[in-house]
């Protein structure tokens, strides 16, 4: 559950036939800071911005940027492979979550037994 100290993380969602695909920014964040989380139809996903150290006689102007912990939570469908989804961190710091959709006939024959 995404706390209210804690701020939203923008993230991008296209999907095709197939699957469901997350596209999340996270500039600042470390892999190993990362923790991705599936709960009740929940992907729970944690991580640190990690903050630079700056010289001792600088005073703040404007503060825009978030620094420390980000959580967020995405809801998903029921009609997914829970098991298949996988993720990684591109070189630009942009975290990529794929999740295969299953496939669902749009028409079975059952037969009947005797």
């Amino acid at each position: 559950m995404q706390l209210d100290s804690m701020p939203y993380i923008p993230y991008d969602m296209y999907e095709s036939a197939q699957e469901i695909v997350i596209i999340m920014p996270l500039w600042g964040v470390k892999k190993e800071t990362l923790n991705l989380k599936i709960e009740d139809y929940k992907l729970y996903i944690k991580g640190e911005r990690v903050f630079i150290e700056l010289k001792d006689n600088l005073s703040s102007i404007k503060e825009e940027c978030y620094w420390w912990k980000l959580e967020q939570r995405i809801d998903l469908p029921a009609q997914i492979y829970f098991d298949k989804i996988h993720s990684r961190l591109t070189p630009e710091n942009i975290l990529e979550i794929i999740i295969p959709k299953a496939l669902i006939p749009e028409k079975i024959n059952v037969e009947i037994e005797n």
